[in-house]
């Protein structure tokens, strides 16, 4: 009987160990965590009628790993759509709504790009050129900035299309990996010739508008209730809490693991469902160095609590994203009352805004109060906001964002070759990888799960 340890209690863990149980009963297992409690970076506070996501909030429906895991624990009936799609980008000291028809901020509607008070007339004569450039695929990887700069101009880049592909990573567009974030992009280009034209031919979804209702979902209870339903369907004596692993080596044909508190355990395959960083940490430099040198941002969530009547009328819509044209702390908010009403209780407010970019550090030392003081401020500029909030709770994940940089794919299959050379039977599944969302992340953890159980039944068999 085969015994697989999963070292990792966050989302990525608790889904492989559910899709191991689901699909190899015959296997053993356990799941190791190093915190106090699973479930990583979901967590729902639930304060005086308000329901507080200090983690993730929601997901994307359109990727089936999410929402077919929802479906299988049973919470299909939990499940709520965003009430609202608009989304607007502050920049030079005003709320603009994101042209209708756009695609993360790349303009499929050229009247909507016309009309927009984003762009300068100079900056959208600039971009209706888009159609007559010569695509600019390479063979190589390029960075999401170079990309768009070459086909858009400067100027659309900075105020609409960076503050939306840099709010989804944290990162540095200008450094991020086009191939490994949106490679639908270049294949755009590559089919049809151009992205404004291409886009709206494949009727890809758009980004920030009103046709982006109900693209979103999130379960009733708080969207802690998905790891927590995970761990409930598995068996409590799997799983492993306050158990910090240090250390992998091969003994014997089998892995041999350590731990902080000088515990070991033994297992035929074992899956890291962490971020690269523990990767790095458990096994060997020359194993890992393709990640060596991939950084991880640090991030900061500020939620504020307001009675109705203190907070200036807001348009309608799902909140704003600050375009990177000026230094201000926070990078977004959303009008949680607006996008979630089921969140916030009646004739109440709930703001909650996003602080921490690619290559800061001033949060990782900064206080609750310092944190909240800076997102006033901006506040107090951006919707004229001025009042106290009636409490605020504050989230602060250290190095949580991994940064896909340009190359992040070959890297990827170089880190795949190493391990299959020097770990056979180790796999890794989380954040870092291929894809930074929940669905993303469930369905990594599921092919971790299904290539360990074929190199295992394969083993068995010769």
């Amino acid at each position: 009987m085969k015994h697989i340890v999963i070292i990792g209690g966050g989302l990525s863990g608790l889904a492989a160990a559910y899709e191991l149980q689901k699909t190899h009963p015959n296997y053993t297992w356990e799941l190791v965590e190093k915190d106090e409690k699973l479930g990583g970076k979901f967590e729902t506070v639930r304060r005086d009628g308000f329901l507080i996501e200090k983690g993730p909030d929601s997901f994307l429906a359109r990727k089936p790993a999410g929402v077919g895991l929802v479906k299988d624990l049973g919470l299909d009936d939990k499940l709520i759509a965003n009430a609202t799609g608009r989304s607007y980008i502050y920049h030079e000291k005003a709320l603009h709504p994101i042209p209708e028809g756009s695609v993360m901020g790349i303009p499929t509607n050229k009247q909507a790009l016309l009309a927009t008070t984003l762009v300068s007339e100079i900056g959208k004569a600039r971009a209706l050129q888009e159609p007559t450039i010569q695509p600019n695929n390479k063979e190589t990887d390029q960075a999401l900035g170079d990309f768009f700069e070459a086909r858009f101009g400067k100027e659309l880049v900075k105020t609409i299309i960076e503050p939306l592909l840099s709010g989804i990573y944290a990162g540095d567009i200008y450094k991020m990996s086009l191939r490994a974030t949106f490679p639908q992009f270049e294949q755009t280009v590559k089919k049809y010739g151009n992205l404004m034209d291409g886009l709206k031919e494949s009727n890809m979804q758009t980004t920030g508008t009103k046709a982006t209702i109900g693209a979103f979902r999130t379960l009733e209870g708080g969207l802690d209730t998905l790891p927590k339903a995970i761990a409930d369907a598995l068996p409590a004596e799997n799983l492993y809490t306050k158990k910090q692993a240090t250390n992998i080596v091969k003994k014997n044909g089998t892995y041999e693991i350590s731990f902080a508190d000088g515990d070991k355990k033994e297992a035929d395959g074992i899956i890291i469902a962490a971020t690269h960083d523990a990767l790095i940490h458990l096994l060997k430099e020359t194993t890992t160095e393709p990640f060596a040198g991939q950084p991880l941002t640090t991030l900061a969530t500020v939620s504020l609590a307001y009675n109705e009547v203190d907070v200036p009328v807001l348009p309608d819509g799902t909140g704003y994203l600050v375009a990177r044209t000026a230094p201000y702390k926070t990078t977004a908010c959303t009008w949680v009352q607006k996008k979630w009403p089921h969140m916030v209780p009646e004739n109440k407010m709930l703001l909650r805004g996003f602080v921490g970019k690619a290559g800061e550090s001033w949060l990782e030392e900064a206080s609750d109060e310092a944190i909240v003081t800076a997102v006033l401020k901006d506040y107090a500029e951006i919707m004229d906001l001025h009042a106290a909030p009636l409490f605020y709770e504050v989230s602060r994940m250290k190095s949580a964002m991994p940064q896909y940089l340009t190359d992040h794919q070959n890297r990827l299959n170089q880190l795949k070759k190493n391990m299959k050379a020097d770990y056979p039977g180790v796999y890794f599944a989380g954040m870092s990888y291929e894809g930074v969302g929940i669905p993303d992340c469930i369905a990594g953890a599921q092919t971790a799960v299904t290539e360990l159980t074929d190199l295992l039944e394969e083993v068995s068999n010769d």
